[in-house]
């Protein structure tokens, strides 16, 4: 599979629905918590999401490992290989503060550029719609390579 090809299934597939997660996170704590700008609450809410994102990538294990198999570039198998939780537990307790450090980043972001008006109003449903066209666009693009069916020829 080519380098490009690669990067926009890891684009639309992996990445954009990474940072909408991380993005709903952020509109979920700061919608739900009162006093969400106190620093004990955003680390708590930023733990409980990055539990949240450890959860979310298990469920694109298969996706990543498959990308991973594909591409012979060092530095882009790394990366795909850096979302696997299927590591070693060092590589599992780092992709986990990587989490908490964007969930705890991702909830100061939406505090500091939305208001509270935004936030519990369209932000989620807005953040999931495009969130649903990427994936959907990401599995388009390379649904042989990603199905669990076996290919027919």
């Amino acid at each position: 599979m080519k380098k490009s090809h690669v990067l926009l299934v890891f684009t639309f597939l992996l990445l954009i629905p990474y940072i909408c997660s991380l993005t709903i996170i952020g509109i979920c704590y700061n919608a739900l918590v009162l006093h969400s700008a106190d620093l004990f609450r955003t680390t708590i809410g930023a733990i409980v999401g990055a539990l949240i994102m450890f959860a979310v990538k298990a469920t694109i294990q298969r996706p990543v490992d498959l990308l991973a198999t594909e591409i012979d570039d060092g530095f882009l198998k790394q990366l795909l290989r850096f979302f696997s939780i299927r590591r070693r537990y060092f590589l599992l307790g780092a992709n986990i503060v990587l989490d908490f450090i964007l969930c705890f980043i991702a909830t100061f972001v939406v505090r500091n550029f939305l208001t509270l008006d935004q936030i519990v109003g369209k932000s989620v449903g807005i953040v999931i719609l495009v969130m649903l066209i990427s994936t959907c666009l990401g599995a388009y693009v390379e649904y042989d390579n990603l199905s669990i069916d076996p290919q027919q020829h």
